[in-house]
């Protein structure tokens, strides 16, 4: 079971990590990232938070 919820954490970290990119580089706004953000959090099950 813990295996299980860091698989769903990995995965949403590197999502975060292209959001991140995207933001930065212009490809999305901040308003774009932080709903894109909270529909991955939801999609992936993860449990953590990610401080910007």
């Amino acid at each position: 079971m813990l295996a299980e919820k860091t698989e769903k954490n990995i995965k949403f970290v590197r999502i975060v990590a292209v959001l991140k990119s995207l933001r930065n580089s212009g490809g999305i706004s901040q308003k774009e990232y932080n709903r894109a953000k909270t529909y991955y959090k939801k999609m992936t099950g993860a449990d953590i938070i990610i401080a910007d």
